[in-house]
This record gives structure tokens, C-alpha cells and sequence, in this order.
């Protein structure tokens, strides 16, 4: 009777933990294998050269170094409302690439139409806008939508920039 009355005890105690645990926002016991999320708690490689970042693949050149100090994983965009921004920063000789992912958790983008200085243009066969100097550093951006998600890279050049989206 002892031995049932103390793996009874057992049994209640780990219970109470896991629901404790459960209960708190940082820990998720989602067992679910559906996609229909676009974050997914955010997804990102990057292995020889190709950067895969909420399912859009790019290249990076040879010699950028990957920043993981400014990586962010679907995080809310201060940018765009109600979306999240997956990014990441490569660097080789003082010159940066910024990729950076918007997606919504729900919906997706579904037309880009160019703001302040940016022109429609087409970068290895990908139409998108683009501006020369969106940050005031003499960089180019350029945005384009691929399924669904709103991409944005930001390159010393334009041909690293071509690079990088073929």
C-alpha cells in the first residue's frame, strides 16, 4: 500500500510541474506538425554560402562572415504592423549585407508598390523596387516578394547585390 500511496505522490508531483511549466508563456508543448504559421518560431541556416531564412534562399558571396550578434528570429517588425521580421548581417572588410524576411502570421504580401526614392526594377529576373541609397549610405536595397514574405537586401553594391538574390 506504501509502495502505490508513493508512485501515486510521484505521479501528482511531475504533473503539477508539467502543468506549471505548461502555463508559462516561454515554454510551448505544441505538438502540431502544421505549417499554416509563417513563423514557426522562426527557421534560418546558413551553410556554404546559402542563407535560408523563413524558407527564402539566398546566396552569400565568398568572405562574408555571418554577424549572429545581430540576428533576429520572428520578432515583431517595428516596421510593418502586425508583421514579424526574421534578419541577418554578414560582414567582410568593413562592408555589411543585411538580409532581412517580413511575414505575417496570417495573411501574406501580396503587391509592393515603390515609396519615397525607390523605382520598379528587375534583378536577376526578380521584380521588385529598388533604392540606391535607402539608408543614407550610398548602398543599394532592394524589396521583392517571394511567397508571400516581403524580402529585403541590402548590399555594398549593386553586383553583390545580384549576387545574392540569383
Amino acid at each position: 500500500m506504501k509502495k502505490i500511496l508513493m508512485i501515486l505522490a510521484v505521479l501528482l508531483a511531475v504533473c503539477l510541474t508539467v502543468c506549471a511549466v505548461s502555463a508559462d508563456d516561454s515554454w510551448s508543448f505544441n505538438f502540431s506538425s502544421s505549417d499554416s504559421s509563417n513563423s514557426n518560431g522562426g527557421a534560418m541556416s546558413f551553410e556554404n554560402g546559402k542563407l535560408k531564412l523563413q524558407d527564402v534562399e539566398l546566396t552569400i558571396p565568398d568572405g562574408f562572415e555571418e554577424n549572429q550578434s545581430a540576428q533576429k528570429l520572428a520578432e515583431d517588425s517595428p516596421d510593418i504592423k502586425d508583421a514579424k521580421v526574421s534578419v541577418c548581417q554578414f560582414i567582410k572588410d568593413g562592408k555589411e549585407i543585411c538580409v532581412k524576411v517580413f511575414f505575417f502570421d496570417d495573411n501574406e504580401f501580396t503587391n509592393l508598390k515603390p515609396v519615397d526614392n525607390e523605382v520598379n526594377k528587375t534583378i536577376s529576373g526578380i521584380n521588385g523596387v529598388y533604392d540606391a541609397n535607402k539608408y543614407n549610405d550610398n548602398t543599394p536595397t532592394f524589396r521583392f516578394i517571394k511567397d508571400g514574405k516581403l524580402v529585403e537586401v541590402n548590399a555594398p553594391d549593386d553586383d553583390t547585390l545580384a549576387s545574392i538574390i540569383k
